[in-house]
């Protein structure tokens, strides 16, 4: 066993290690420690977020069935005494009882898969179509497009504003799929939509890096065609993969963000987040879990706050 010096990534103070070989990018104990605990403050926010919502809705129910069932003032004047042997006709004054649907909007909500076309796979409820364009103008949209890593996270990144926001979820996509389903995704989303992409993880190992970066570049070009505003969201690390394949992401993440400056894209990187992070995926260790998903979803929601060309 040899000793050897290692310098950490997070702080860049050196610490001896007794290892054979040293990973490419190295953690010391007390950076990690303090991400451990930044994650779960993060977290911590985001189950508080949740809260928030789950108490706004149900104040919104309350004052629905106060207002739809609850007995008004007016149903006191209309009880009268009915004496042995007469006969009373009771008037009354019809009352207007509200009727409107608060939870209409829910019947347009889709699935989060994208088997047959790319409207199946809307994860929050939209008006697409040339009425809804002509009925009313519609308000500014971003959209996360991606593969399944993205499945779930359109509960934090929606959140309540599912009129602007949407999550697409393509299982087993890869970036060919998404350069080939952009135009007809983006079809009704008004002009210059805000968009962050998702995808390469089925990439990593069934072709080569060169292969990859030509069809990145590609899909850059569909998305460029519809919008300037886009958001590339960085490749995740595999808990449960091979070193060589987690170099191959972590390269890629290198080139990408370069790409990205170059295209006037935005990139957005996840991997000092989720490396060494076996508790945010799933057993399967591919797929987040739902501390994971929430903590991508907010990364998405942040990066659509602000303007994108910046």
């Amino acid at each position: 066993m040899s000793v050897r010096a290692a310098c950490c990534s997070g702080c860049w103070m050196w610490e001896i290690l007794e290892s054979l070989s040293l990973p490419d990018v190295h953690i010391c104990a007390r950076c990690a420690e303090l991400q451990l605990l930044r994650d779960r403050v993060r977290e911590l926010e985001l189950q508080l977020d949740d809260l928030r919502l789950v108490r706004e809705s149900e104040e919104v129910i309350e004052r629905s069935y106060r207002q739809v069932v609850t007995p008004g003032p007016w149903e006191a004047d209309r009880w009268v005494t009915v004496r042995k042997g007469k006969r009373q006709v009771l008037e009354s004054t019809p009352v207007a009882v509200p009727l409107d649907n608060k939870y209409s909007c829910l019947s347009t909500v889709g699935g989060d898969s994208l088997p047959g076309g790319s409207d199946s796979g809307r994860a929050s409820g939209t008006e697409d179509g040339p009425v809804a364009q002509k009925g009313r103008v519609r308000r500014k949209r971003s959209i996360v497009i991606g593969d399944s890593i993205v499945r779930g996270s359109d509960r934090r990144f929606c959140g309540g504003d599912r009129e602007s926001r949407m999550v697409i979820c393509l299982p087993g996509a890869r970036v060919r799929d998404v350069s080939d389903r952009v135009q007809d995704i983006l079809k009704w989303e008004g002009e210059e939509p805000e968009v962050v992409v998702h995808v390469g993880t089925n990439d990593i190992g069934r072709k080569g890096e060169e292969v990859l970066k030509r069809e990145y570049r590609e899909s850059g070009r569909q998305l460029r065609r519809r919008t300037a505003k886009v958001v590339i969201s960085g490749l995740l690390p595999v808990p449960r993969d091979s070193d060589s394949r987690n170099r191959i992401r972590w390269r890629m993440n290198a080139w990408l963000w370069d790409w990205s400056r170059g295209q006037g894209f935005k990139f957005l990187d996840h991997w000092d987040l989720f490396w060494g992070r076996s508790d945010l995926f799933r057993k399967d260790g591919l797929r987040l879990n739902r501390g994971g998903t929430n903590i991508l979803a907010g990364r998405f929601a942040r990066a659509t706050g602000r303007t994108l060309n910046e």
